[in-house]
């Protein structure tokens, strides 16, 4: 009796453990679990968002440079970027004339945003950064983008309130609503319930139109005004981690702060390691 309920005990860890990694991507489990969870899946990531990615042009870059025609090189954030989704599909429009910060917290997918984006390397750029809060000074940002991604986090609130530190009064946003057929039933909201939080956290004109059947797309705008951010790289808004400064250097194969002295190596692929 005692091996059946040993056995039966292995199964049901099995199940949740399979569940937590694939189904919740590990959510529960720290976001270093994550970052070599993600490094494992990266180069086959995009196998499994196919369906997806069909209407990017149309459903992501086309609304995004209808809202942004009075700004026009604008600063983007690409909060999760994952493979470069997003950043290619702007990228690759001609009228994107902006510049791009692409963060994500695994190694290994910025390194296959890398090579989807080699082209564009001179206004696109790749930082490894781990958890909240940003490394980034308030309102950093003319946009900022978080797609697929709040649902990861152990609460939405936390996450969203440093989206909006990080954006410019009257900057966008753009992210999405897990919808009632992803499964995920701890984590969906129903839209008013989802403007409501938006709005809470410093967002208004939240807009929800559907994108796919697990995500719908929404965008808002941070309350407030302010000009357009003036022309910037990542090394003009990245904290150092020791002093808080964004006084960087370009090294061979670094980053040093020229105010403490701190390094940040840089990959071959022009991966910053935050």
């Amino acid at each position: 009796m005692n091996w059946i309920i040993g056995i039966a005990i292995l199964v049901i860890i099995g199940y949740l453990l399979d569940r937590e990694v694939y189904f919740y991507e590990g959510v529960h489990l720290g976001p270093r679990v994550q970052a070599w969870l993600y490094d494992r899946w990266s180069r086959k990531y995009d196998d499994g968002k196919r369906e997806s990615q069909l209407r990017d042009d149309e459903m992501l870059a086309q609304p995004l440079l209808d809202k942004l025609n009075d700004v026009p090189e604008p600063f983007v954030l690409d909060f999760a970027t994952g493979t470069g989704r997003l950043s290619h599909v702007l990228m690759s429009r001609m009228e994107f004339n902006g510049r791009i910060v692409a963060l994500d917290l695994s190694q290994g997918m910025l390194e296959q945003a890398a090579s989807k984006l080699r082209p564009y390397l001179s206004r696109f750029e790749m930082l490894r950064h781990v958890s909240l809060p940003l490394p980034f000074p308030d309102s950093t940002f003319d946009v900022v983008c978080a797609l697929e991604v709040l649902e990861l986090f152990p609460g939405m609130d936390e996450p969203l309130a440093e989206f909006a530190r990080v954006l410019r009064p009257g900057g966008l946003f753009l992210t999405s609503r897990g919808t009632e057929e992803s499964g995920r039933k701890a984590k969906v909201k129903s839209v008013p319930v989802y403007t409501s939080l938006l709005e809470r956290n410093g967002f208004e004109n939240v807009q929800v139109a559907k994108w796919w059947k697990l995500f719908d797309r929404v965008t808002a705008v941070k309350s407030g005004k302010s000009n357009p951010v003036m022309k910037r790289g990542l090394r003009d808004v990245l904290k150092c981690s020791a002093c808080g400064q964004t006084r960087w250097e370009k090294k061979q194969n670094s980053l040093h702060c020229g105010n403490c002295g701190r390094e940040l190596s840089v990959t071959k692929d022009g991966i910053v390691l935050g």
